[in-house]
């Protein structure tokens, strides 16, 4: 072969190459986010009709940026840490319409971005969470974000002294057996987040 023929083989080459690399580069360079797909057990999750009201979840909502100040929204902001759709469906109807502000997550690795990129007045946290529990979330947020003064309510169905004791010493201000007693619910929402009474 030619050493001419050789060189326009190369050429062509290098272009193609090139060309690869431009067309890879934008993909290459993409963030994928892959959800948790399941429940505080590691079943998966039961598809509701709720969840076509909540297809746009994803960790980027959450995500939390460090060169950002969080703002204080007018209306004192809870986070529900809940990984069942149901029960965080209920507690968002519950208290949306009472003039609360209500973010959500479904992991405890997620609460976290929440808390990192948000002025939060309560958290209501389940103890069961898929990637980090809630006894793993009130740890993190008190020791290593120095959150002491946020108040933490746990939430679980494992309603024993035990259950209660672990929660107490990690950090928990107050705990929520399930079902939830919606009265007592009230009372813990007056007691943390008081709404102003309109003038």
């Amino acid at each position: 072969m030619s050493k001419a023929r050789q060189f326009e083989i190369l050429g062509v080459g290098k272009e193609y190459g090139l060309q690869r690399k431009q067309t890879l580069s934008p993909i290459m360079n993409s963030n994928f986010y892959y959800p948790t797909n399941t429940g505080s057990l590691g079943e998966p999750r039961r598809l509701t009709g709720f969840m076509s009201s909540i297809g746009h979840r994803t960790s980027a909502r959450f995500e939390a940026d460090a060169s950002r100040i969080p703002a204080r929204s007018a209306k004192p902001t809870i986070l529900v840490v809940e990984d069942d759709d149901n029960s965080l469906s209920a507690l968002k109807a519950l208290l949306t319409p009472k003039g609360y502000r209500v973010l959500e997550a479904w992991d405890g690795k997620q609460a976290i971005e929440v808390v990192k990129a948000e002025k939060l007045d309560l958290i209501l946290l389940d103890l069961q969470l898929p990637r980090l529990n809630g006894l793993g979330v009130i740890r993190h947020l008190r020791a290593n974000l120095n959150l002491n003064s946020l108040p933490i309510v746990m939430m679980t169905a494992c309603d024993s002294e035990e259950s209660r004791g672990s929660a107490m010493a990690c950090g928990c201000d107050d705990f929520l057996p399930k079902p939830i007693d919606f009265d007592r619910l009230e009372a813990v929402l007056d007691h943390f987040v008081p709404l102003r009474s309109a003038p």
